[in-house]
């Protein structure tokens, strides 16, 4: 089964890009309104539509990907067993990208 990468909707920062590579995986505690956090997490849960994913102050993993077209992307995902199994290790794999809401990215 080829590693999967999933988004709940259609992110700006994804780029059109259908594949990435993992560069980077590390827990990281984060508060929003932590000037040390607030423009990742702006960047990180913009949404094309201009809306934003809500980010609490918690822990996170914080995982940095280069896409298929060169384009380098982070998200946050929950450091819980399924995304640690998923992601912890596994620099330098690739990742399909899927989008849940099936919107492509070019839109």
């Amino acid at each position: 089964m080829a590693n999967e990468l999933e988004f709940d909707s259609n992110y700006s920062k994804l780029c059109n890009q259908a594949h990435a590579q993992l560069v980077w995986c590390e827990k990281v505690f984060c508060n929003p309104e932590d000037i040390k956090y607030k423009s990742l997490v702006e960047y990180d849960t913009r949404k094309r539509d201009g809306t934003y994913y809500k980010i609490r102050k918690a822990s996170y993993l914080l995982l940095l990907f280069v896409g298929d077209k060169g384009i380098m992307f982070s998200t946050l995902r929950t450091p819980d067993t399924k995304n640690i199994n998923n992601f912890c290790g596994k620099e330098g794999s690739w990742f399909d990208i899927l989008i849940k809401d099936g919107k492509d990215c070019a839109k």
